[in-house]
């Protein structure tokens, strides 16, 4: 088997009731070894850029600008 990994930066946000997170395995973060962060917005299901879109893109700006300014 072939080990894949993502080499950019990485933000994961996600809601905290999205039944695949809890179902997922945090063996595929190994997948990620430049995961900067992980955001878990609360009260959220699977659809967080449409149940809170102002929060996704005020995470994703401020991701935006560490990564930039790097």
């Amino acid at each position: 088997m072939t080990h894949i990994s993502v080499q950019q930066p990485v933000l994961f946000i996600g809601g905290e009731h999205d039944s695949t997170i809890h179902f997922a395995s945090l063996e595929t973060t190994k997948a990620l070894p430049k995961l900067r962060k992980v955001v878990m917005l609360p009260g959220c299901g699977h659809w967080a850029q449409q149940e809170r879109p102002a929060e996704v893109n005020a995470e994703l700006l401020a991701f935006l600008h560490q990564e930039v300014g790097r």
